[in-house]
């Protein structure tokens, strides 16, 4: 069994078409066709997703050992979100953009994701768009700090988060977009939710 023969029965017993497993890992649905024709062969990054999706080890996957068990010894695989205009909820299939590899144990993991920044209103923090910010989920405020929210009929938001006595001030890092105050009765009534607290940005050069 080779790594050609591997993936094709793998993607086959789990009932997912080539462009399906393309789609969902990021990939080429060309790419994929050709890993099956044993015509490209992939690179380790691409076995980590494959074997991390797959639930088995690498060696499983490129045909070393019949024994599927997974390693975990690695870096486990976090998912990153993006909010689309046709899904505007966060934690659903059709937001996950890909996926990135997170140096913590798999249990700690589940409590982080991704979050895709869709516009510059955080550019003064070095924030910008399509830039992957690490979000570690929790359900409350921290004064002071990079906060995902979501905001009746705004949606939801990276903004840095200000406590004033029962109220909150919203803050962008970019002058062209508004500040956004809400009151304790704003609170009340639900228009405001934590999603979580930024822990890092991965950066990407931008021109």
């Amino acid at each position: 069994m080779n790594f050609a023969m591997r993936l094709r029965e793998l993607r086959e017993e789990n009932n997912l078409t080539q462009g399906a497993i393309a789609s969902i890992l990021n990939l080429t649905k060309a790419n994929i066709s050709k890993y099956e024709l044993g015509r490209l062969q992939p690179n380790i990054e691409t076995l980590k997703l494959l074997s991390d999706h797959f639930n088995v080890s690498i060696d499983y996957l490129i045909g070393v050992t019949n024994i599927k068990k997974v390693e975990s010894n690695y870096l486990s695989r976090i998912p990153i979100f993006q909010i689309t205009k046709n899904h505007p909820s966060l934690f659903i299939a059709e937001n996950i953009s890909g996926y990135e590899y997170f140096d913590k144990p798999q249990e700690l993991s589940k409590n982080y994701f991704f979050f895709k920044i869709k516009d510059d209103s955080m550019s003064n923090a070095r924030i910008f768009k399509d830039d992957l910010v690490c979000i570690c989920k929790q359900d409350y405020i921290e004064d002071n700090k990079l906060m995902l929210i979501q905001v009746k009929n705004i949606g939801i938001i990276l903004r840095r988060v200000l406590k004033c006595g029962d109220n909150l001030i919203i803050l962008p890092e970019n002058h062209k977009y508004n500040p956004i105050a809400l009151s304790k009765k704003d609170l009340e009534e639900d228009s405001f939710k934590v999603i979580g607290k930024a822990v890092y940005v991965k950066f990407y050069i931008h021109e």
